[in-house]
């Protein structure tokens, strides 16, 4: 058994570190997804289905590979809500949580949205139920029964009383009879059971009798919390026992040894019933014999298959049944090395080490996480640990982490700033908490006890700064070298609400954003002089003024969320209506700066335009190396548009790609790479864009993929390479396949020639030349590539 489950982990943290650290094709999509959280675990003959965090993983139990189940692979979404698996036709029964199904059947998905697109009102799914070909899927509106064979929904059954929609938390199929457990009509917080004869016209709300329950209700002291089937038994699980419903409609008590489970759950009909300390397996024929185990799991299931026992611990796990002392043959955990969940409010990419942090307001702890060479980790877990923090303190919570600051002459020390001051750490450990007490910072009003940090930065000498936006005060604030902190005093960003994102451009501008309430862009050129306020220039703008058609227009946006800055200096702004274009920015100080909004020309008359993306929340802005803009919004997914936002040129949405919600928070372009980090409200992608940004010389070209082998059908990319590199491709014998211009640091070719047949085996030459300089001077650089075909 161990020399098993070890296998089983090397095989799989070899397969997750490759798929991590792949060069990824343009076009490419991948998924970087937490699977903590299980919430079902449903085995089959072959193989092992896992439901975690919205998401799914696979494991097989003859190649012990795990294998995850993204929208990469065909499904829907990433907000999986349950699963069964259907023996009868091997089919996996997926729905999620905007109730589309999914059918997995040998690899192949088959999508159906007729549940989702109906008009019934109560589409909250609460449970599903296999009974041969069908799964009978409990609503709050009633059941629908889905036939996976046929793949169409078979019935539905709007059982309430008068024919109404009434809750069904589950439904059982025993002997032809249909059982469903109901909520009372009388007390929602109360349970019924009635039942539908076999032969009885199911779709009649009358042909459906209600039967008493094995406790009496109204009990408001008695919970009924599952009902299910084995052994030709209806099992009823309440806090006073589990039941078992006799022949002659007599309710029996089965509690093992006169303990109340937790849970209970079927597979093949045997029912394993589950405490947080101990797991029970029952006989099949016997509900009176079972295999009884101490083990620690709020979630197992009883394989008959294999007579082990699928566990939910820390990850999941399996133990040997036939061993008397099961936690001596509980395995190792199978767990996938993510970040700890999928909900995150921003993200940041640095040197191809992810940063990410989420859980805004009072009612979650935030959440601080992320990855360094290949493994994640979890400062907010650290937090969790850490019991001195609440002995200073009681009172201190972990709420609304904003964007990380990683110091840039040592990774490991990381700074997080939240509500209660900016967190300080190294290696992972907490070394302090600034907030009002031991620093210049200001309360949120004078009276609070919250310190709101919501930015920070270093300039080039290694100062600290942070924006402690608050009712009253000063709202930028830095630490020097020394460790001395010092209020800056900037008369025009008194008393600003907000401050959650901050900028610097090339000439050294910094841009602080008052998101909402007063929402404002806060300028300020230090002149790198950051303790000396005398010759600071400073501008807060939160009214922006531009001209169309011949007149000036007021541009006054609720929210503004980011700003990014073009290779033309233009700063673009993400704001609640759409983006705005900051022109000469070099003259904002002096009211010279202008503004556009980019406009779309309309499809159906070439005469009239339209703002772009006027009506979208646009959360943010990436440039990538083409000058093009990549443009995040609330709702409608993913924008490419050209670099002055004339053409739309991509729209991803959940219908178009492999986004998992279009609800897009947050997005990253790696320069290096040309590499997409996208962070939706359901999970984190990435995606290989077909640019990068142009490098300063030739050192770093790369070509991939290299060789390009015989089942490759994609382009060849050449990476690294000087803006506007004349590219040329050459056979051995010389002749000329292709010749270009580079935009921006990447140039893809189709590895095809002129007619468009794929080239040959053989080696291939590339020569990359820079135009002329004023001197007449060119760089070179001669690299080679196979094709094997």
């Amino acid at each position: 058994m161990r020399r098993f489950i070890y296998t089983v982990i090397v095989l799989f943290i070899a397969t997750i570190s490759v798929f991590a650290k792949r060069n990824i094709a343009p076009g490419e999509w991948q998924t970087i997804r937490s699977y903590n959280g299980i919430t079902s675990i449903i085995p089959s003959k072959e193989k092992v289905y896992v439901v975690a965090n919205g998401g799914m993983y696979i494991y097989d139990k003859k190649t012990k590979e795990v294998k995850p189940l993204s929208t990469l692979d065909g499904l829907s979404s990433s907000a999986i809500e349950m699963v069964e698996y259907v023996e009868s036709t091997k089919t996996l029964f997926i729905i999620h949580s905007d109730m589309t199904i999914d059918l997995l059947v040998n690899g192949v998905t088959f999508s159906d949205e007729s549940i989702k697109d109906s008009e019934i009102s109560g589409k909250k799914v609460n449970s599903l139920k296999v009974d041969g070909d069908n799964v009978y899927v409990s609503l709050d509106a009633g059941i629908v029964v889905y036939n996976t064979r046929k793949k169409e929904v078979l019935d539905t059954y709007i059982i309430g009383y008068d024919g109404q929609y009434e809750v069904v938390y589950q439904t059982v199929v025993l002997n032809g009879d249909i059982y469903a457990l109901m909520a009372d009509r009388s007390n929602c917080s109360h349970r019924k059971l009635r039942i539908c004869k076999n032969g009885e016209n199911a779709n009649d709300y009358g042909a459906w009798v209600t039967v008493p329950l094995p406790v009496s209700c109204p009990a408001d002291s008695v919970v009924v919390k599952k009902m299910d089937c084995s052994s030709g038994h209806i099992l009823i699980l309440t806090t006073e026992g589990l039941y078992a419903r006799l022949g002659d409609g007599s309710w029996v008590d089965i509690s093992p040894k006169g303990i109340v489970p937790d849970t209970i759950q079927v597979y093949k009909d045997r029912l394993t019933a589950i405490t947080s300390w101990q797991i029970m397996a029952f006989h099949k024929d016997n509900l009176g014999d079972m295999k009884y185990r101490e083990c620690w799991s709020n979630l197992a299931v009883y394989d008959v298959d294999e007579d082990v026992v699928w566990l939910d611990k820390d990850g999941l796990r399996f133990a040997d049944l036939s061993v008397e002392e099961l936690s001596a043959t509980v395995s190792d955990p199978i767990i996938f090395d993510g970040p700890s969940q999928n909900e995150y409010y921003s993200l940041q990419v640095l040197d191809g080490e992810i940063y990410l942090t989420g859980n805004h307001g009072y009612s979650t702890p935030a959440v601080a996480d992320y990855s360094r060479d290949g493994k994640w980790h979890y400062l907010s877990k650290f937090l969790e640990r850490d019991s001195t923090i609440k002995e200073k303190n009681p009172k201190y919570e972990f709420h609304s982490a904003y964007r990380m600051l990683v110091d840039p002459l040592d990774k490991d020390h990381i700074f997080v700033p939240t509500w209660w001051g900016l967190h300080e750490f190294y290696n992972d450990s907490l070394l302090r908490i600034y907030d009002k007490s031991n620093s210049a910072f200001q309360g949120t009003t004078e009276s609070s006890r919250c310190t709101k940090v919501e930015c920070a930065w270093y300039d080039e000498d290694h100062n600290l700064f942070a924006a402690n936006p608050a009712s009253f005060g000063n709202m930028v604030y830095a630490m020097d070298t020394t460790g001395e902190w010092h209020e800056l005093n900037h008369p025009k960003f008194l008393n600003q609400p907000s401050a959650r994102f901050h900028y610097r451009t090339k000439s050294g501008l910094d841009f602080i954003v008052a998101e909402y309430r007063q929402p404002a862009l806060c300028i300020l050129d230090m002149n790198k002089t950051p303790f000396d306020e005398s010759d600071d220039r400073t501008k807060a703008i939160s009214s922006f003024s531009y001209s169309e058609d011949g007149l000036v227009e007021t541009f006054q946006p609720v929210y503004i969320f980011a700003v990014e800055e073009d290779h033309k200096g233009d700063i673009w702004i993400a704001t609640d209506q759409g983006p705005l274009v900051m022109k000469n920015v070099k003259g904002v100080f002096d009211g010279k700066e202008t503004y556009v909004r980019p406009k779309i020309t309309r499809e159906d008359d070439s005469r009239y335009a339209d703002y772009l993306l006027a009506s979208d929340k646009v959360k943010k802005i990436q440039v990538d190396g083409k000058n093009r803009k990549w443009i995040a919004t609330e709702g409608n997914g993913l924008f490419l548009v050209s670099a002055s936002g004339d053409k739309i040129l991509e729209n991803f949405t959940t219908k178009n790609s492999p986004l998992s919600s279009n609800v897009v928070m947050d997005i990253v372009y790696e320069k290096e790479t040309g590499v997409l980090y996208i962070l939706t409200d359901t999970g984190l992608l990435m995606y290989a864009t077909d640019s990068s940004f142009p490098e300063d010389d030739f050192n770093n070209v790369t070509i991939y993929p290299n060789p390009v082998r015989s089942d490759y059908d994609g382009d060849v990319e050449i990476k690294g390479l000087m803006d506007e590199s004349n590219v040329r491709i050459t056979d051995q014998r010389g002749m000329v396949i292709e010749n270009g211009i580079s935009k921006g640091g990447t140039y893809r070719f189709s590895a095809r020639r002129s007619d468009g047949s794929r080239l040959p085996t053989g080696v291939y030459n590339v020569f990359v030349t820079t135009a002329a300089d004023d001197e007449g001077l060119t760089e070179t650089k001669n690299l080679k590539f196979a094709i094997i075909r």
